[in-house]
């Protein structure tokens, strides 16, 4: 009969071997995330670099690789001598290293252009790798739409940008030329159906617009408006257009506007968000 000892360290043994061997097979498993970019390096930092930190952190078995989606921020970035790689450089990238199993993850927020762009490349290097599934973007579903509301809400509040005097609340996205926009008009009508009456939705370069918003606005007496970025990089977009175009046009109407200069990647939640989207995508069939 074994001693109880003897049979402890037979366990500890099959254990460690077991261990090792799970990483092994889990080293062959790639991660790719995809971003927009951008060419504002303040914000890259704060939110894009972080992200890939985070989850190089959180999958420490997996090869962890960056691409960018928009061509024009990867030409700007490298005339700088910046490199960033294509998304179909991403996944050569995790082909070399010999990963066989890929989970590519963007931290797009609409189902939209961009996302279509990531299917196509997926598409051309799928007979490249054994599995390959693509998680889904960070408002897909009218539950995510609810939640990133929340979110966003309860960081305002501890941030207490909505405290006195009282305000009128405008989320404002990119916007989209693709049917994906129409989300920015569900999650407005999300507001007010559940009691959000003084929070709107406006988009820079789709609908609703900055018009839109104006009208939104007069209907009530609240002359105090908080202009928060629906984007996940508060970049450019939130310096030229939102605390620059869209403030001053807002005060000539009289009001009184404060900005949010925070994107939706600098928040933990969003972060965890996107790596329980990561975790789906490893395990799908």
């Amino acid at each position: 009969m074994l001693r109880f000892t003897t049979i402890i360290t037979l366990m500890l043994a099959l254990s460690g071997y077991l261990h090792c061997h799970a990483q092994q097979s889990e080293c062959k498993t790639g991660i790719l995330l995809v971003h927009y970019g951008t060419q504002n390096d303040a914000s890259r930092k704060a939110t894009i670099e972080r992200l890939d930190s985070i989850v190089a952190a959180e999958f420490p078995c997996c090869r962890v690789v960056e691409a960018y989606a928009a061509g024009s921020v990867i030409k700007a970035l490298g005339a700088r001598g910046i490199k960033k790689l294509t998304i179909a450089e991403g996944l050569d990238s995790l082909k070399a290293a010999g990963c066989s199993r890929i989970a590519v993850q963007s931290t797009m927020l609409l189902d939209g252009n961009m996302t279509d762009l990531i299917k196509a490349a997926v598409k051309d290097a799928r007979s490249n790798f054994d599995k390959i599934a693509l998680g889904r973007p960070l408002l897909y579903t009218v539950d995510d739409c609810r939640n990133m509301v929340k979110m966003i809400e309860r960081h305002l509040l501890a941030d207490k940008t909505l405290g006195a005097p009282k305000a009128q609340v405008m989320l404002v996205g990119h916007g989209s030329d693709s049917p994906a926009n129409a989300m920015y008009s569900q999650i407005d009508y999300i507001l007010k159906d559940e009691g959000r009456s003084l929070w709107h939705v406006g988009t820079i370069e789709g609908y609703p617009t900055l018009d839109t918003v104006k009208r939104q606005l007069q209907k009530s007496h609240v002359k105090h408006v908080v202009l928060v970025p629906l984007l996940y990089i508060a970049g450019n977009h939130q310096r030229d257009d939102i605390a620059g175009h869209w403030q001053a046009e807002l005060e000539k109407c009289g009001y009184t506007v404060s900005t949010v200069s925070r994107g939706l990647g600098e928040m933990d939640e969003v972060c965890q968000l996107i790596i329980g989207n990561i975790k789906k995508a490893i395990k799908a069939k």
